[in-house]
């Protein structure tokens, strides 16, 4: 008597549809990227993640997977590698490892986080093939907002910007009579100086905010593809102006209370300050757009009828 053993799918305990090989498969493969973390968050040379340019990498990292578990649940289709396009893993883990050795071996982070994106396509393509993918195509198009942002890429991009909050920080506050002015990217109020700085309104900043933007259109799944547009674009001058609010509030907190208060606790719940901002002001223009959308189908529909 023989008996044959096949890789059954795991689905004990809520876990994803993953067959014990698979599984094994790919644990060596995020094993990899063990190294890689611990340099994110500890490593004396890197630790790119602990810094306030670069934080939001983790938090990025995290919803990424949250949803990707999310739409995996709600997937019907094969999750045993029979599926079709399941060719196109060997591909990504090609991809990913042309990234990952000279990154790891030449100590380039950006590299080495990139390396990951591909990797995770290719687990994923191994299991499930197109139509896994697809469900999943937007979570691991996610995984890019996670990658650090080399600065000559958004250094000149962060100039600008910048400069430009200043402008609008420095005009405001002197219409309101506060004795400010402005020296490119230093703002003089009072007796004191303040830098805007990358952490507080560079191109990072408004690029984890629009990342955040774009979840929020995912999530909430809208059907319109012009609302959805409208709003991306829109994400923006939100963020902007979410940026420009933050460095407004630590402008008046220097000036009326001082330095220390200015560049203490207060400064760092700024930050959270700009994320809650940057949420109302994204709500609140979703809801005029589908106030806006629903009276236009309104009349479309009175001048149909009529």
């Amino acid at each position: 008597m023989t008996t044959t053993s096949e890789a059954r799918p795991l689905s004990s305990g809520g876990l994803l549809p993953i067959s014990m090989n698979v599984l094994v498969l790919c644990l060596g493969l995020l094993g990899m990227f063990a190294l890689t973390l611990n340099d994110l968050l500890f490593s004396a040379q890197a630790n790119i993640w602990m810094m306030d340019e670069h934080s939001h990498g983790p938090i990025m990292l995290a919803l990424a997977l949250w949803l990707m578990h999310q739409r995996w649940s709600e997937f019907e289709g094969s999750t045993d590698g029979t599926a079709p396009g399941t060719w196109v893993a060997w591909v990504m883990f090609a991809i990913a490892i042309a990234f990952y050795a000279p990154g790891r071996a030449l100590n380039i982070i950006y590299f080495e986080v990139f390396a990951f994106i591909p990797m995770m396509v290719g687990v994923v393509a191994m299991i499930g093939g197109f139509p896994l993918l697809n469900k999943l195509k937007f979570p691991l198009f996610f995984l890019v907002f996670m990658v650090p942002i080399p600065g000559f890429v958004v250094e000149p991009i962060s100039q600008f910007v910048k400069l430009h909050i200043s402008i609008v920080t420095a005009e405001i506050l002197w219409y309101f009579g506060y004795p400010i002015g402005h020296t490119g990217v230093v703002l003089s109020i009072g007796p004191y100086q303040l830098l805007v700085a990358d952490a507080c309104a560079g191109m990072r900043t408004l690029f984890m905010l629009e990342a955040m933007g774009i979840f929020y259109l995912n999530v909430v799944r809208h059907t319109s593809l012009l609302r959805n547009v409208a709003l991306g674009i829109l994400i923006v001058p939100i963020s902007f102006v979410a940026n420009m609010t933050r460095v407004l509030f630590l402008a008046l907190l220097t000036y009326h209370f001082g330095d220390e208060v200015g560049q203490g606790f207060l400064h760092g719940f700024a930050g959270i300050v700009l994320f809650i901002i940057a949420l109302v002001l994204t709500i609140a223009i979703d809801g005029l757009l589908r106030l806006v959308a629903t009276r236009v189908s309104g009349r479309n529909e009175e001048g149909a009828s009529a």
